[in-house]
């Protein structure tokens, strides 16, 4: 039988390109590893301190882990040169009476927070207010239809996060955004009872708390961060994780692309498995689709299901499971 030396030689190259990116991420997990075993060494005794963290600021209906804890930890922030504040608004300081930022609603909405356990929640009335507890720096203003809310301070995770707290009252009747851009570097954002057409969230060492929502476009980017879902739904769904955590409960009701470097995602979706085609891409990881493993070294397939939703995930070194 004639040997198809091309074929050979595409294939010899694409277990070459797995090699390499194995390789490639488990130098980077050495590199993580080491760093986390440093900061470990140097915050040695802290323990306690963690446990009344955690009885603290825990959520009401989720914990935050230790390994987030101490990515907060690391965080700060110089407050006499922070470049995202606006030289044309109020900058406050320390504690915030709440106040109103504008009469009637807004439909954009920019948070970027950072050392903050910042929470939206319904106004009395159809106005926006703010008010904030032991902020290091905030600043919140409308600038062309957008309503911006950034505030810093220096993250010292046990005297400084669980301390500063950020509410922002949205309309009761009407809290629903076109757009929601989060950029969360240190503590947590709590979610609720939003409808929101295109959302985009970039999280380094926080956590992203969401409980009933309904969703066009999720785009999502986990630096050490963790996302948590309940009860969410979302048309299309892009999630890239590095070291973090994200544990979305909920439905997606077109396409869902999963990037998974070094860390974990835990799905639990409506529907069935069948309701999907995949595409499947691990190496040197485990992934699990409804009970169906497809770990290993190299892994590269595809299932066709006949269906009208799609699903790709790609992960290296990392830990996928998805459950119906």
């Amino acid at each position: 039988m004639p040997v198809n030396i091309r074929n050979l030689n595409e294939k010899g190259m694409e277990i070459m390109k797995k090699f390499m990116k194995f390789c490639f991420v488990l130098a980077l997990v050495l590199i993580i590893v080491g760093g986390v075993l440093y900061m470990l060494g140097r915050k040695s005794g802290g323990r306690n301190n963690m446990e009344e963290l955690l009885s603290n600021i825990g959520g009401d209906w989720v914990d935050i882990n230790y390994s987030l804890l101490d990515g907060w930890g690391s965080s700060s922030y110089d407050l006499d040169d922070v470049s995202i504040f606006s030289d044309d608004y109020a900058v406050w300081k320390g504690d915030v009476e709440k106040q109103m930022l504008c009469q009637g609603g807004i439909d954009k909405l920019n948070l970027e927070i950072g050392g903050s356990m910042v929470e939206i929640k319904k106004s009395s009335d159809e106005n926006i207010y703010i008010e904030g507890k032991s902020v290091g720096k905030m600043q919140a203003y409308v600038d062309d239809g957008v309503l911006y809310i950034k505030a810093v301070r220096p993250a010292n995770l046990m005297d400084e996060i669980k301390n500063s707290t950020i509410t922002l009252y949205l309309p009761r009747e009407n809290s629903s955004l076109t757009m929601l851009d989060v950029s969360l570097g240190a503590g947590q954002l709590k979610l609720a009872d939003l409808a929101v057409q295109d959302m985009a969230a970039s999280i380094d060492a926080g956590q992203l708390l969401m409980e009933d929502m309904a969703l066009g476009s999720l785009d999502v980017s986990l630096g050490a961060g963790e996302l948590r879902t309940k009860d969410v739904t979302v048309e299309a769904l892009v999630a890239s994780i590095g070291a973090g955590n994200m544990y979305f409960s909920g439905g997606i009701y077109r396409s869902a692309q999963i990037t998974c470097s070094m860390g974990n995602v835990s799905m639990e979706l409506e529907g069935e498995k069948e309701d999907f085609n995949y595409q499947l891409n691990c190496v040197a990881s485990n992934m699990e689709i409804d009970g169906d493993n497809y770990a290993g070294a190299a892994v590269d397939q595809y299932i066709d299901n006949g269906a009208a939703k799609y699903m790709e995930i790609d992960c290296s070194m990392g830990n996928v499971e998805v459950d119906f």
